[in-house]
């Protein structure tokens, strides 16, 4: 691993955890907050690594990794908003978008999905669900957009 996979990795971690630590405050207090925070960043960190470490053996093993986290954070993320079973088809749309993007942009597209959910989480206490979900959408677009490019532009003029 280099070390700018290493940041970024970091950073979506940290990040990650600061919008758990947002979102919980209210309800949490901050002491158990923090203790969510520090769980989430741990838990983002494992996933890299875990996504690392099965990239080693084999693409279709973090291939299915990716849908499965994809899933695994959409579907808790949504059913209190969605219900269980437009929760489940909003879970398995992200999983379908987020692996298919991987096939492309490798781990941005699931640092594009970590951001996404998180502007989402952030932007529900304060708007309703629908633009919300909107919002997401395009964030999670334009990311993957803006990954894509990052992508052509590095395998055109480093390599």
């Amino acid at each position: 691993m280099d070390s700018s996979l290493a940041i970024l990795i970091g950073g979506t971690a940290v990040c990650a955890g600061a919008v758990a630590y947002l979102v919980l405050l209210r309800d949490l207090g901050p002491r158990r907050a923090v203790g969510a925070a520090v769980g989430v960043t741990i838990g983002i960190t494992a996933s890299f690594l875990l996504m690392l470490y099965l990239a080693t053996l084999a693409l279709p093993a973090v291939v299915g990794f990716v849908a499965v986290f994809a899933a695994g954070v959409a579907y808790p993320v949504f059913l209190r908003d969605l219900g269980p079973r437009r929760a489940g088809v909003a879970a398995a749309g992200a999983a379908a978008v987020v692996t298919a993007s991987f096939l492309l942009v490798v781990y941005l597209a699931v640092i594009a999905f970590i951001a996404a959910v998180g502007v989402y989480l952030l932007l529900r206490v304060r708007i309703r669900i629908a633009p919300a979900l909107v919002l997401m959408a395009t964030t999670l677009g334009g990311l993957l957009a803006a990954s894509a490019l990052v992508f052509w532009i590095s395998l055109t003029y480093v390599m």
